[in-house]
């Protein structure tokens, strides 16, 4: 219903016919000042409906917020009180199935304990048969291993017995062979090492029965050849000049660069290494490093082609040096050295051949024992087969 101010109707009487009254004070006014306000009334009227309409929802949705919260808490409410009531049943439900399926646990209970009882009794009856027939076979395999034992020993002493009729053979024929015999062993060894550090070089062996030295070692670098070194070897048990005399005239012969005797034993006062007559006369362990001093020596004179004067100077600082205490300490450092290598091998060649035989008895245990277990389990799964072939037939 509009606010609007009641406008007086102007007297009839009134020559004034294009004014109107003023709504609120009852003053004439103009026609276009009454317009302008009764738009501005109207215009207030619209925005009060405007604000009562929007105070009217924001009511309504109010209340439908809280009529929806009402009725979500019923729901909820009763929800609540539906699960308690299925809980309730669902336990009473269950107690009422446990108390009728009780009795029966009862009985399975005791039917696998009985089960059990029986269970055990019979692994205890297999566990002592097995125990017996273990007990058995290790005292069979304890015999056999007992008669093997005694067995491979007597072998074992046949063949020591053996060996040592060999051995006492041996030496009976070493002790017939002739001083010539025995030197022509340690000439073949020495070849055969010669051949075998310097392949590059040419060896010779001079057959026996001919004149001359043993070995004759051509130095060859590239394919020039440097130089000569002649060899001796002696396997005596006692030191004759003669030996120096004949491999220095077969030196001379050969025109050699160097000559070598290679020997056990030496002069009075002379030991390992020794210059005499100018032929070197070393140990056999020493003759490689000394032939390598030498064959090097012989290549850088003849790549340096120094004059014979000078070259025979340098090989007698040579010789001086191979018999002087500071060669003799580094052969002695390497020879050392050498055999602490030659024990590591051997100790290594020891442990390993410890090992392999170790290796070998856990294989051969093994062996056996996968094979008493092959047999329990063949005559445990075999019984029952031929308890049922018997109740057939």
């Amino acid at each position: 219903m509009s606010n609007l101010p009641r406008v007086l109707v102007p007297a009839a009487d009134d020559n004034r016919s294009d004014d109107e009254l003023c709504p609120w004070c009852g003053q004439r006014i103009s026609h276009e000042k009454f317009d302008e306000i009764h738009k501005r009334i109207e215009g207030e009227e619209r925005k009060k409906n405007a604000e009562f309409e929007r105070r009217l929802q924001q009511r309504v949705a109010l209340d439908k917020a809280q009529a929806d919260a009402n009725a979500k808490a019923q729901i909820e409410k009763v929800r609540k009180e539906a699960d308690t009531k299925v809980r309730v049943a669902s336990e009473a439900a269950k107690k009422a199935a446990e108390a009728a399926v009780k009795p029966k646990l009862d009985e399975a209970e005791k039917a696998k304990r009985a089960a059990e009882k029986q269970l055990e009794t019979i692994k205890k009856s297999q566990q002592a048969l097995l125990t017996q027939r273990l007990q058995e076979q290790r005292s069979a395999l304890e015999k056999d291993k007992a008669d093997a034992v005694n067995t491979e020993r007597s072998k074992m002493f046949k063949e020591k017995l053996k060996l040592e009729e060999k051995l006492q053979l041996m030496q009976r024929q070493l002790q017939s062979k002739t001083a010539d015999e025995l030197g022509e062993g340690a000439e073949i060894n020495l070849f055969e090492a010669l051949r075998d550090k310097f392949p590059q070089d040419e060896v010779t062996r001079v057959g026996k029965g001919k004149e001359g030295v043993d070995i004759i070692h051509k130095i060859m670098d590239g394919h020039r050849a440097c130089g000569f070194i002649v060899y001796d070897s002696k396997n005596r048990n006692a030191w004759r000049n003669e030996y120096v005399s004949k491999l220095r005239r077969d030196q001379l012969a050969a025109k050699a660069d160097h000559a070598v005797l290679a020997t056990q034993v030496f002069p009075a006062g002379a030991r390992q290494l020794h210059i005499q007559d100018g032929v070197i006369v070393s140990n056999p362990a020493r003759i490689l490093v000394i032939v390598e001093m030498l064959r090097k020596h012989m290549i850088q004179m003849h790549t340096l082609q120094v004059s014979t004067e000078s070259r025979n100077e340098k090989m007698a600082t040579l010789y001086d040096f191979i018999t002087s205490d500071r060669c003799t300490q580094l052969l002695d450092q390497i020879e050392t050295q050498t055999d602490d290598m030659l024990e590591i091998d051997v100790k290594e060649k020891k442990t390993h051949d410890a090992t392999w035989q170790r290796r070998g008895e856990l294989i051969r245990s093994v062996q056996r024992v996968r094979l008493e277990l092959s047999s329990e389990i063949d005559r445990i799964v075999g019984e029952p087969a031929a308890d049922r072939a018997a109740q057939a037939t």
